[in-house]
């Protein structure tokens, strides 16, 4: 009786840590491929793959972001290929850090592009420029759903010459 109560000890507690190590791949293959979709759209919008970047795009998706209201997908995409980059071109975006959580991605990035195009009403100054900030993508099934994002927009216009760089002491 002891070497049955003992077997079925063993058989559990294998299985438990068959159950945990499985889970755990599992989820980080999860975290892996919302990596990998959360960055594949960035680099869409870049190359100007719109076909791909709709098919990232869940149909009820919402971008949140410099203080604007919340706007959908189809309004997302036109601003991303006719206003961003036809004003922003040969775009070199980086990501030095990228963290994922559940189905949650946090991205800080850096986009050395040049101001070839009018943005926001601002004549082309065609300098190269830097902008940087952070966004949140939210994944679900294969999808992203949301889009939360900041962007340093004063350090932006600073280098376009709209507003003067702030002067040390």
């Amino acid at each position: 009786m002891k070497k049955v109560i003992l077997s079925l000890f063993i058989i559990a507690a294998t299985s438990s840590v068959i159950y945990s190590q499985t889970k755990t791949e599992i989820v980080k293959m999860e975290t892996t491929t919302n990596k990998e979709i959360t960055l594949g759209l960035s680099k869409a919008i870049m190359t100007g793959q719109w076909d791909k970047v709709d098919a990232l795009l869940d149909e009820n998706f919402q971008y949140i972001g410099d203080a604007q209201a919340p706007i959908g997908k189809q309004a997302y995409i036109y601003f991303m290929k006719e206003m961003l980059c036809t004003a922003m071109t040969n775009m070199d975006m980086k990501f030095p850090r990228v963290v994922a959580e559940g189905d949650m991605v946090s991205v800080d990035y850096t986009n050395e592009m040049t101001n070839s195009g009018p943005f926001f009403g601002i004549p082309a100054t065609n300098k190269r420029v830097m902008a940087t900030g952070q966004f949140i993508r939210q994944i679900k099934d294969g999808k992203v759903v949301a889009e939360w994002q900041t962007t340093n927009m004063y350090g932006l216009m600073v280098q376009l010459g709209v507003i003067p760089a702030p002067q040390g002491k």
